[in-house]
């Protein structure tokens, strides 16, 4: 990936230097022709302005004069300079290989300057066998032309002035890409080094190591942001594989004692089946309670690990209308024990919360109640509506939890009493239904008894 982002990079900044250069070039070729052509135009009126004169003298101390001029300027300038008369024969010139008394009026740009046009441009010289560029001046008396001044430049003057620019813009193009070159790989050498870190940690993670973490500072925010997707990432599946751990150390745990106590009792029922069917029965009515404590363990097991799963959606309930309706439900087993059920509940309380999650977290809440309360006490159902969340509660008279059970009250297997039925998984799986609803739950003791066990869930 490093080679490809340096590869893309250099290949951008090739594309904006061909962009950019090419019609720079061109136009430098254009600005240093036109820059020979007006310094040849400009020299050729002066030479045309001396000449004429000396034509209209036609005297040999005079073409010795315009000889010397021409000459100088020739060598000065490397011009090669040609002057006619107005019947286009040569009367002066730089090069030894043009005659004098030579008639060049063959020459369209001498014909056209004999007619009083100024005329410049290239073409081939058949004569120097090169190409040429040149001016034509004609030299004039009053409104007469009297003859015509050439001046003529190889061709690769130009192009050698343009190669000379061109060589220096090839220079500066060069520098670029290896500056382009140096900082593209600075960036790709930067991009993929935290990439790089990115993909370790991943592996390392895959590797069993659940506390790793990406690095999320430096770098380009975009791999921040994936750094720290891939934290946030990492922590719910970390979360998630040490819930699944503990879930299936404790369930074997749990699971183990009802298992290996229904095994004797079966075992020993096989033995005294046929000595003492009394005793025998009894060891099956002892199996049988084993038996419904394991399912309910299972139940509870199964009640827990669907309450974990993620994505589960919440609907919009009236929390009042399940108080009452799980009141009703509860008041005729608590009047069995000499106990009331009493609500305190508005007309109306909508809240957010999973399918059938305030059912069950209410009925562990009464029926840890029922557990502990004495006969002739009340257990008490309220609504709290004035906060932001709703507060469903259930308020018992009983003896209340110790600092330290309060504290461990919702962990997993747990259980007041050892004398009791239950599974120890009721208010753990009351946690799980509030937090998957959005709210959470919580114990506290109440003046001078009791406790109030609530749930808090998001108001609808």
């Amino acid at each position: 990936m490093k080679w490809r982002l340096v590869a893309a990079l250099l290949g951008l900044t090739l594309v904006v230097l061909l962009v950019h250069d090419i019609p720079l070039v061109r136009y430098l070729r254009t600005v240093e022709n036109d820059r020979i052509v007006t310094a040849l135009e400009r020299d050729s009126f002066v030479i045309a302005g001396r000449s004429e004169e000396i034509l209209e003298s036609d005297g040999a101390i005079a073409s010795t004069y315009l000889d010397d001029i021409i000459s100088t300027y020739s060598s000065k300038s490397g011009a090669r300079v040609l002057v006619t008369d107005s019947a286009g024969v040569v009367v002066a010139t730089s090069d030894e290989s043009d005659n004098i008394g030579t008639s060049f009026l063959s020459r369209q740009e001498i014909a056209d300057a004999l007619t009083g046009q100024v005329t410049s441009g290239r073409r081939f010289s058949s004569t120097l066998n090169h190409e040429i560029l040149y001016v034509a001046v004609p030299v004039l008396n009053g409104n007469r032309t009297i003859g015509a001044v050439r001046l003529t430049f190889p061709a690769s003057v130009v192009d050698d002035a343009v190669s000379a620019r061109l060589h220096g813009i090839s220079t500066v193009a060069g520098i670029t890409l290896l500056v382009a070159a140096l900082v593209a790989l600075l960036l790709a050498v930067g991009i993929t080094r935290r990439l790089t870190k990115l993909k370790d940690v991943t592996e390392e993670f895959s590797d069993g190591n659940f506390a790793i973490r990406a690095e999320i500072d430096g770098g380009a925010p975009e791999i921040q942001t994936l750094a720290r997707s891939f934290n946030t990432m990492a922590g719910q599946l970390e979360k998630l594989i040490g819930q699944q751990r503990a879930f299936a150390g404790d369930a074997s745990h749990q699971l183990r004692t009802p298992l290996t106590a229904l095994t004797l009792r079966l075992e020993r029922v096989s033995e005294l089946l046929i000595e003492n069917p009394q005793a025998a029965a009894e060891r099956l009515d002892a199996a049988m309670v084993e038996t419904d404590r394991l399912q309910r363990l299972v139940e509870g097991l199964l009640v827990l690990s669907r309450s974990e799963a993620k994505g589960v959606e919440t609907t919009r309930q009236d929390a009042s209308a399940v108080v009452r309706e799980r009141a009703d439900n509860w008041d005729a087993l608590a009047a069995e024990q000499s106990v009331k059920i009493a609500i305190s509940v508005p007309s109306e309380a909508p809240v957010y919360a999973t399918s059938g999650a305030l059912e069950q977290i209410i009925d562990n809440y009464v029926d840890n109640a029922l557990e502990i309360v004495p006969a002739g006490s009340t257990i008490t159902i309220s609504i709290n509506t004035e906060s932001d969340l709703t507060q469903i509660s259930v308020l018992d008279e009983g003896p209340g939890l110790s600092e330290a059970d309060l504290l461990k009250a919702f962990n997993r297997f747990w259980r007041a009493r050892s004398d009791t039925h239950g599974s120890g998984l009721g208010l753990a799986i009351v946690e799980r239904l509030a937090e998957a609803s959005g709210g959470y739950a919580e114990l506290r003791n109440r003046e001078p008894n009791g406790l109030e066990a609530s749930v808090y869930l998001p108001k609808a």
